[in-house]
């Protein structure tokens, strides 16, 4: 099997798109419908809250909006933060997505990566590991059918049993999202898939070896549980796509620039020196990592490393950079799955 493309997005606010939110919502889902129409894999949304540079606060409200946009493609949540949630409501969002979406979900979950939310609700993060073993076990439960029952420190449920069952059996499958190497080797041990990203390759490759490692003891027990549905390893990477690498840096640089013009701390100084700021920064985010960015066949030889390091299935680009208009959007999207995937179509994995 090749590997796949999809697409991640925290629906981060855009400082240069003066446009109203309704309007940069309605446009997001056409880009869904194109991204559709591409063949794309799938589709991720985040989850964040108390965060005025997103709008993913409602993450289950918007794979349903997206799930009669995009009619084909894998639709997702990456991650729902299981501590901010009540694990029996939290099912039945699932297991109603999975509905509606006519088996298509794919149900990510995470510790959260920002334990200040937690605090602003009163939830203490030092509880989250418990927490969230806890609600993992009712959701398995709940979305395979059984009964919950839980008397804790954190639930009180009483003979909870869905309503609305998933199409997908047991459930849908689960990605674990985060990089700490006990919980990926957990993921792996418990049949679930890892999504890694948003750090250098050198940071998650023990990640994935600890999620691989795992999954490979269990498979070597005499009566393995059934891991069917889990396995794979997700990247997550910023993504810019154009003609060539000058052609993709140069337009970086320039995107860079007219930002970093919309911040009265940064105007001082020369149009020049903020433009040769604008290039080191792109430089930066390259170097980092933080950004696959270049012409196909750049962009290309990136993911087959990528694909060595990790075992890559699955490639989630986030194709929202602020400051770039739709059509440069749709542009990346396009290059992603026509010039970039035929170069990498004898890339095999699995």
């Amino acid at each position: 099997m090749a590997i796949v493309f999809g697409l991640f997005d925290n629906l981060q606010i855009d400082p240069a798109d003066a446009r109203a939110a309704g309007e940069v919502l309605e446009r997001r889902l056409d880009d869904l419908a194109y991204a559709d129409s591409l063949g794309m894999w799938g589709y991720f949304t985040a989850e964040r809250h108390f965060w005025k540079a997103y709008r993913s606060v409602a993450p289950s409200a918007w794979i349903a909006a997206a799930s009669q946009r995009a009619r084909t493609m894998r639709l997702g949540v990456l991650a729902y933060t299981l501590p901010l949630h009540d694990p029996a409501l939290l099912a039945e969002e699932i297991a109603f997505l999975d509905l509606l979406s006519g088996g298509r979900f794919e149900l990510g979950v995470g510790l959260g990566h920002r334990p200040v939310e937690l605090e602003q609700i009163g939830v203490d993060p030092a509880t989250r590991i418990p927490r969230f073993q806890e609600e993992m076990a009712i959701l398995q439960g709940l979305l395979s059918g059984g009964t919950a029952t839980a008397n804790s420190d954190f639930h009180h449920l009483k003979e909870v049993s869905l309503g609305v069952l998933p199409v997908q059996a047991p459930h849908p499958p689960v990605w674990y999202a985060g990089t700490e190497m006990n919980a990926a080797a957990w993921a792996g041990a418990n049949g679930h898939n890892l999504a890694v990203g948003f750090t250098p390759l050198k940071n998650l490759l023990p990640v994935a070896v600890a999620f691989r490692t795992a999954r490979a003891e269990v498979e070597k027990q005499p009566d393995p549980p059934a891991l069917a549905n889990g396995g794979k390893v997700a990247l997550m990477r910023h993504c810019y796509l154009s003609e060539s690498d000058e052609a993709a840096t140069s337009e970086m640089a320039e995107d860079l620039y007219r930002l970093n013009s919309l911040d009265p701390k940064v105007q001082d100084g020369s149009r020049a020196n903020r433009r040769e700021d604008a290039q080191e920064e792109v430089k930066r985010l390259l170097d980092g990592e933080i950004f696959i960015a270049g012409g196909p066949e750049s962009v290309a030889r990136q993911i087959r490393f990528a694909h060595q390091a990790l075992g890559l299935d699955l490639f989630l680009a986030n194709v929202y950079a602020a400051g770039i208009e739709s059509e440069r959007v749709r542009r990346s999207m396009r290059l992603l799955m026509t010039d970039v995937a035929l170069r990498l179509s004898e890339v095999s994995v699995g």
